[in-house]
């Protein structure tokens, strides 16, 4: 099962704002639907899609529409977990990718 923590349910709401922002509404609201459709599909039939991170074992990466997504498994509940969504053209927070997240 794919879970999103509440700060990449932030991340999504700020793409979608600024989207709307700079665009539309509908094109933003289409956007981040689109992210998250095709995030659950595909770690739903592969969890093991993603890039692993060279940076960090515990995360992999898929991007999504040049959206990159971080996510990992909860050892605990073995459920995958997307702790980051790094809009394009944005820098990486590192310190998004470190256990605490999850």
């Amino acid at each position: 099962m794919v879970k999103w923590t509440p700060k990449s349910e932030q991340d999504l709401d700020s793409i979608r704002e600024h989207i709307a922002e700079n665009f539309n509404v509908d094109l933003a609201i289409e956007t981040v639907n689109e992210i998250i459709d095709q995030v659950e599909s595909m770690l739903s039939q592969n969890p093991l899609a993603g890039a692993i991170l060279e940076s960090n074992l515990f995360f992999s990466k898929l991007v999504i529409l040049g959206n990159s997504v971080f996510y990992c498994e909860n050892p605990k509940d073995r459920h995958l977990y997307v702790v980051y969504v790094q809009a394009r053209n944005t820098d990486l927070q590192t310190g998004r990718l470190t256990k605490n997240e999850i």
